[in-house]
């Protein structure tokens, strides 16, 4: 993180705190003790890619009952 880095939180759960730095234009993204800093163009494409596969996963898991639903 850059010293006058000073993310503000746009959401936050049990699982996720999604920051936005207006100082350094980056997404942080932190899961436990990962965070991992993005562009806001590279987070909004994860985000697109994490929504498919979700879809993807439930899809599978309805034909497969076996497995257990994430949402």
């Amino acid at each position: 993180m850059a010293s006058n880095c000073r993310p503000e939180t746009v959401f936050e759960s049990q699982t996720v705190d999604i920051q936005h730095c207006p100082d350094c234009q980056m997404i942080h993204l932190t899961m436990g003790s990962i965070t991992i800093r993005m562009t806001e163009h590279h987070f909004s494409e994860f985000a697109k890619d994490i929504s498919r596969g979700l879809f993807e996963f439930n899809t599978d898991s309805a034909s497969q009952p076996g497995l257990r639903m994430m949402m």
